[in-house]
């Protein structure tokens, strides 16, 4: 390795401590082997998948005061760039980050120029990820809101100052975008990595918008839609193969179950049914009023792209649930959703599994539901289906005795 590089790994060294490498390295995967408290750490690289060879392992010194730690601790950060094959520069961006969460959109083409984008698609990607950022964080901030108007203070600030562009990466054309603050700040943290998670969610879920011919809606599906309609800008002449969207989560810092792990790849044709798939989930959400969303997923009126059609099928379909009344709530704070206090709990058999499912009924259903709970008698419900974080709702019409009540 030439000097000038050497230079660049040593002015690192001198800017970063080995706690923060050993965090950032425990976060990405490697196992650490030995610890010598106050003294050195020994750290193997992440095992590969399949490969019958051993991991690497790298000392990492600890006490400062040792007369050759500049030179060993160079040592193990050029160990670990070569291991991630980039350089001292790149590797100080990626130690740095701290509680900050990364979306990488790598742009991909068929040629062989990998590392150059046009200014006209770099626009374009840009204004995208830009507004699925945006629509994410107005989500998050207000959940029952639309996407156009003005944004609610946090999101606001969250946009202004939790979000950045970073350099960009080998691999195609890869466009980092940096979220959250650089060190742990409580409930601006927390917000920030709630966007980002609510992103990698509904970005996975807008895959299947095409093919889910019944789909259960839950409280992700405006902010589905509105992504659906976001990504639309890139279907205009792409000149990319595939674009890739993937998440690195901040060291230390692991992501909610639901969060998909691998990355989300869609191309150009996928890209406009997606848009078609959209644009109907939207109009159907639309005429339920379902919580009240107002969908807009863009300034404009939407346009479909001109493409073969695809089969008209329903992206929801109702479901007819049949169980006993294990639940009846009266409670003042749902009436500004629902548009009633009252609300009973039927747990049902739906797909071979056993679910609770609550529904907003009048006061003279929610008496008649009483009794029928009083005699243990079944209920039949008919309506929309709406998985949420707590577990499931329905809006739609009560059965009881063979006589049927609309809700």
């Amino acid at each position: 390795m030439n000097q000038n590089l050497m230079d660049d790994y040593h002015a690192l060294a001198s800017s970063i401590s080995p706690s923060e490498v050993s965090r950032y390295l425990h976060a990405q995967g490697w196992e650490m082997i030995d610890r010598r408290e106050g003294l050195l750490e020994e750290w193997a690289e992440p095992a590969i998948i399949g490969s019958e060879s051993e991991s690497e392992v790298h000392l990492l010194p600890v006490n400062q005061e040792y007369r050759d730690f500049q030179r060993r601790f160079v040592e193990f950060l050029v160990a670990v760039a070569a291991y991630y094959e980039i350089d001292a520069y790149e590797l100080s961006h990626r130690l740095r980050l701290g509680a900050s969460d990364v979306l990488l959109f790598r742009v991909c083409h068929d040629d062989a120029v990998d590392d150059v984008v046009s200014i006209d698609e770099a626009n374009d990607v840009l204004s995208v990820m830009r507004r699925i950022i945006s629509v994410s964080a107005r989500y998050t901030a207000s959940p029952n809101k639309g996407f156009t108007g003005r944004m609610p203070p946090q999101a606001k600030e969250y946009l202004a100052q939790y979000v950045s562009l970073g350099h960009t990466r080998p691999g195609s054309f890869v466009f980092p975008f940096i979220s959250g603050p650089r060190i742990l700040q409580g409930a601006k943290t927390v917000f920030a990595r709630r966007v980002m998670e609510n992103l990698a969610i509904a970005l996975d879920r807008v895959r299947s918008l095409p093919v889910s011919q019944h789909a259960v809606l839950d409280e992700l599906s405006p902010l589905v839609v509105a992504l659906a309609g976001s990504l639309q800008k890139l279907a205009r002449s792409p000149a990319f193969s595939s674009i890739e969207i993937s998440f690195m989560w901040a060291p230390g810092r692991e992501a909610s179950d639901e969060v998909p792990v691998r990355p989300i790849a869609l191309q150009p044709d996928e890209i406009r049914e997606i848009g078609i798939s959209g644009v109907r989930a939207k109009q159907y959400l639309q005429d339920r009023n379902i919580h009240d969303y107002r969908l807009a997923a863009s300034r404009g009126p939407v346009v479909v792209p001109r493409v073969p059609a695809i089969p008209e099928v329903p992206s929801v379909v109702d479901t007819e649930i049949t169980g006993e009344i294990i639940a009846l709530n009266i409670d003042d704070r749902r009436i500004s959703d629902w548009g009633s206090r009252y609300s009973i709990v039927i747990r049902s058999d739906v797909r071979d599994s056993v679910i609770d499912v609550e529904m907003p009924v009048e006061e003279a259903e929610f008496t008649a539901a009483a009794e029928a709970r009083n005699h243990g008698a079944a209920v039949t419900a008919v309506g929309t289906l709406v998985r949420t974080m707590g577990g499931f709702t329905m809006r739609g019409r009560l059965n009881f005795n063979g006589q049927q009540q609309s809700r």
